[in-house]
């Protein structure tokens, strides 16, 4: 069984790494890798938020300002920020709409702000895939992908004002680990597990899926790239496996390979379908990284893991 623990380089061992959004799906697994890699991270909270003291970390105090956050972060050695945080509703109603915007726009203006006046300059900004089309063109799915987008755009001007050196990451479909979100590999996963049928809608609908493993070795390998790059300097770069598959043949995988057993029930059956979103494979992708877990294995990892 290939190991699915993620590799730190060790370039990164002179600097600090600093998180948002670590209570979340990635934030949470990068988190722990650290935790088992004997690397202390620095953990940014959102504004007046008061986190407890780790034995894993090291905590900003409370901020209200991105003064307040920029004189705790210019007293680090080296740090690089790895801005994970964001708030995801793929179809929001009016209600969602502060939200969206305070977790995808407004919390990265105030990273962005407070790296520029801590006088450092290294930071990697997560954004999606759903802020392209399956051709590249610039045309967000959603309100989430349009704020995201509106962050990389923000980003961009900082790198200019204040002479920053980033990489925008670009996610797509992630999975593996401790996984509970509403999504496809989590129901595929429970639906096997309690033998109840999964039922998906389209038959025709591109996936590209990626192992957290990866995720987080893409996203370390960014961190280590801020160091190679120019002042101004802003990279944009797709984490994304090397298969792009329909359900129709995941999921066949899945019963063929994995999940014996697994039952699906698909209410579109048809051949094509030229409304569906599909997966821009010809993104540009990280220039010192590649996904090193394979479906197959990563499947296995993810369905078995109890075996």
């Amino acid at each position: 069984m290939l190991d699915c623990r993620p590799i730190i380089p060790d370039g990164l061992a002179s600097s600090t790494l600093c998180l948002t959004g670590f209570s979340g799906y990635l934030g949470s697994h990068l988190l722990e890798t650290m935790r088992t890699a004997r690397i202390r991270p620095f953990l940014i909270p959102r504004p007046g938020n008061v986190l407890p003291p780790r034995q894993d970390a090291d905590v900003a105090v409370p901020w209200m300002g991105p003064e307040d956050l920029a004189a705790q972060i210019a007293r680090l050695d080296n740090p690089v920020i790895l801005n994970i945080a964001g708030h995801f509703i793929s179809r929001h109603v009016a209600g969602d709409i502060a939200a969206l915007v305070s977790g995808n726009l407004e919390f990265p203006l105030l990273i962005f702000e407070a790296l520029k006046l801590s006088g450092h300059s290294r930071i990697v900004n997560v954004g999606t895939s759903w802020e392209y089309s399956d051709t590249g063109a610039e045309v967000p799915a959603n309100l989430y992908a349009q704020l995201k987008a509106a962050n990389a755009r923000s980003l961009e001007w900082y790198a200019r004002e204040a002479s920053l050196r980033a990489v925008n990451i670009k996610l797509n479909d992630t999975y593996g680990g401790n996984d509970t979100r509403s999504k496809l590999l989590p129901l595929l996963k429970n639906c096997w597990l309690d033998r109840q049928v999964a039922r998906l809608r389209y038959a025709v609908q591109q996936v590209n899926l990626l192992h957290i493993t990866d995720v987080q070795e893409g996203l370390l390998a960014a961190a280590l790239r801020t160091a190679d790059l120019n002042d101004q300097a802003v990279e944009t770069a797709f984490l994304l496996s090397d298969n792009t598959v329909q359900l129709r043949g995941l999921t066949a995988f899945l019963t063929e390979k994995v999940a014996p057993g697994l039952s699906v029930r698909f209410e579109d059956m048809a051949e094509e379908n030229a409304t569906l979103r599909g997966v821009w494979d010809a993104a540009p992708r990280l220039a010192n990284w590649h996904p090193r877990i394979s479906l197959e294995d990563g499947f296995r990892d993810y369905f078995r893991e109890e075996e």
